[in-house]
């Protein structure tokens, strides 16, 4: 099997012909200090992974452990070619000069009622949980990874081509929705001195701010990839996407315990470590919903219902 379908490496192709278009025609100048290192783990692991339908080639069949090998190589060089493309996306469309949107994002949390400082006030008072709650925020990228290694593992394939599919996707339209609504963060826009919330460790929620203020210079060349490459979208959250997608892929499987636990403390976790307003969980839910029944409807067998269950995968020890 192979970890998505040929749309999806269209879709980051594009993004990197947009990339490349913004590098030529705009005050966008690409360093590639960051992202050099990923860019040679993912041709690293497309040699591989070349090298191993090769030896299947010659072979005349894919033991298990070949093929296991093949979608692990796939898998790294996937992982290297996203972080390179969609974090070079992510900052690349905040140097639009859009008004903020902080003020409209802020009106909508109220509008339903829902108090983001009341919020942020009451986990500031159980400092119990902050190790686990930043831990959770911060570990995405690994969870990422372990659950689509887990589910090849123990032979949910097609379920891992589902989640890395409703990944990318869902990372695209967060980026292009994020891209139309610019914000700084629910942390700097509700509290006004950060510091005085001691039993917090380090200020949370506002990592991004620096490197987003420097994207939205209002002249100059604007230089990316000079500093670490950290995400910047406020709506919708991704990081809500992703743990929404973590959890349906999961269930029904033996990692079902573990992948909604950290689902639901990585989001609880969203509004304080990652500096977003409740609406963004919102619109990042929604997303992630849609777009995993949208992808596992075009996965299913011919007249099966999208909640169907996937069919069990090739990825088995037997040839």
């Amino acid at each position: 099997m192979q970890l998505c379908r040929a749309y999806i490496y269209v879709l980051l192709s594009v993004g990197g012909v947009f990339l490349v278009a913004m590098g030529l025609f705009s005050r966008v100048e690409f360093l590639p200090v960051v992202w050099r290192p990923d860019l040679g783990a993912a041709c690293q692991a497309l040699l591989l992974w070349g090298a191993l339908k090769l030896v299947a080639h010659k072979l005349g069949r894919r033991p298990f452990a070949l093929r296991m090998g093949e979608v692990l190589a796939e898998g790294i060089f996937l992982i290297y070619l996203m972080a390179i493309i969609l974090r070079l996306l992510d900052h690349t469309t905040k140097t639009f000069a859009l008004p903020l949107a902080d003020q409209t994002l802020a009106g909508l949390d109220q509008m339903l009622g829902l108090s983001w400082l009341t919020y942020f006030e009451w986990i500031h008072a159980h400092p119990a949980w902050h190790g686990v709650m930043k831990w959770a925020y911060d570990a995405i990228n690994s969870a990422t990874a372990a659950i689509v290694l887990g589910l090849v593992v123990i032979g949910q394939g097609p379920r891992a081509k589902a989640f890395v599919e409703a990944f990318v996707i869902c990372a695209l339209i967060s980026i292009v929705i994020g891209s139309l609504f610019p914000a700084r963060a629910a942390v700097d826009f509700w509290v006004g001195d950060l510091a005085s919330y001691t039993n917090f460790l380090s200020p949370p929620g506002v990592y991004h701010l620096d490197a987003f203020e420097m994207l939205r210079a209002p002249d100059g060349p604007i230089v990316i990839g000079t500093q670490q490459l950290v995400g910047l979208v406020t709506f919708p959250s991704l990081h809500t996407g992703i743990a929404v997608l973590i959890m349906p892929a999961a269930t029904r499987t033996w990692l079902w315990a573990p992948a909604w636990a950290y689902g639901l403390v990585m989001i609880t976790s969203t509004p304080i470590w990652g500096g977003h307003y409740f609406i963004d969980l919102i619109g990042g839910t929604a997303m992630a919903i849609t777009v995993w029944v949208f992808v596992m409807k075009s996965l299913a067998p011919q007249g099966a219902a999208a909640t169907d269950p996937l069919p069990s995968d090739v990825l088995t020890p037997a040839e």
